[in-house]
């Protein structure tokens, strides 16, 4: 459950970024240029998915921590995102290969 609101958090973290106006469109993965001539529309997305992560982990962990949890998902969501990219390490094939290995061991070990 948690990998799964990590990588939610994650991609709403992405749509942040390629609605960013400082971020060269070259460094934007293409599968989200699209999502980047609107910038309103990818922040409104980011935010919603940001909203319904929020709510997971408050269910789970309870309003408190749960928001606690929330804003150090977001920091290290976006450290990881910053630390990545430049690597050219963020596209398809990478995110859904963490994704189906962190689902697995959580799956697994849980």
């Amino acid at each position: 459950m948690y990998s799964t609101i990590f990588i939610g958090i994650f991609l709403g973290t992405l749509l942040f970024f390629v609605a960013s106006d400082k971020v060269k469109t070259e460094s934007k993965p293409r599968w989200l240029q699209k999502m980047a001539q609107k910038p309103a529309f990818a922040r409104t997305i980011g935010t919603l998915i940001f909203m319904v992560c929020w709510a997971a982990v408050m269910y789970l962990q309870g309003l408190g921590s749960g928001t606690f949890a929330m804003v150090g998902y977001l920091m290290a969501s976006y450290s990881l995102l910053i630390l990545l990219k430049p690597l050219r390490s963020v596209n398809t094939t990478s995110l859904a290969a963490v994704a189906v290995a962190a689902l697995l061991l959580e799956t697994l070990i849980f």
